[in-house]
């Protein structure tokens, strides 16, 4: 006599991790928020175990899909207004993840599961296990950390170590694009230099100056007479040398011999 026929396991929900990582009801408000979304329990699950993950875990354990979940909360928490859509908020991770076919990540080896001490909950570009990083690049950034600290090839590079050189790199880049920014503003400068002003053409020669070699005490007594009458002064009052420059460029003209 056979028993009854065993009933298939159903299907988990979608979000089932998620829903059961969640404690608070503010919690359940922000997967509402990432339901909301159009998010796909795939690409959650993707994006907590990328950016969230715990030491040594190559798979989002419940405090990384909480610590996602607040994350995103932060991102969309416009959508709580009534009327707001999914494409007001575009998320560039989600963006880029959908672009390259949504695939996962393939598994990491045990050094790029390890963390630093003091860091965000999110991983960043500075650290060693960043999933942006290539490496040969991973590897570069070592090596200037063991020349720099005085590491033994056959000790480990600590990755707070591996951060600390990754952000002395980043400055010595960004010194050096400072430095030739500034070399071609000032090439660009000197190859755009004035050109000479041109001569004024009100200014007049030097046999209009009053003490122009050329003239005789004679010439200079009779200009002054001139400014004189044209001033209004008495007659043997000084005469400065402006005004005799200007008594003589009206009275007389200069011509060639």
């Amino acid at each position: 006599m056979t028993g009854p026929p065993k009933k298939s396991k159903a299907a988990l929900p979608d979000f089932a991790d998620a829903r059961k990582a969640c404690r608070t009801p503010v919690e359940r408000e922000q997967l509402a928020l990432v339901l909301k979304a159009r998010w796909k329990p795939a690409e959650f699950h993707e994006f907590a175990r990328l950016h969230f993950f715990k030491n040594g875990k190559d798979y989002p354990t419940a405090l990384s899909y909480r610590r996602a979940l607040a994350n995103l909360a932060v991102h969309y928490r416009g959508l709580a207004c009534p009327g707001s859509k999914p494409s007001h908020y575009p998320h560039t991770w989600l963006k880029e993840f959908r672009t390259g076919g949504s695939k996962p990540m393939p598994p990491r080896r045990i050094g790029l599961l390890q963390r630093g001490r003091g860091q965000n909950h999110r991983i960043n570009e500075e650290e060693y296990a960043w999933h942006g990083h290539t490496e040969e690049y991973r590897s570069m950034i070592e090596q200037q950390a063991r020349d720099y600290f005085r590491i033994s090839p056959g000790q480990p590079v600590h990755v707070n170590a591996w951060a600390a050189s990754k952000r002395a790199y980043d400055r010595k880049l960004y010194n050096e694009a400072k430095a030739a920014e500034k070399t071609a503003k000032a090439a660009k400068q000197a190859q755009a230099l004035k050109p000479p002003k041109k001569p004024n053409p009100r200014k007049l020669p030097p046999p209009f100056n009053m003490d122009w070699e050329g003239h005789s005490d004679e010439f200079r007594e009779e200009v002054a007479d001139w400014a004189r009458a044209d001033r209004g002064l008495a007659p043997g009052e000084y005469v400065g040398p402006r005004w005799w420059k200007i008594a003589c460029n009206k009275h007389y003209e200069l011509t060639e011999e």
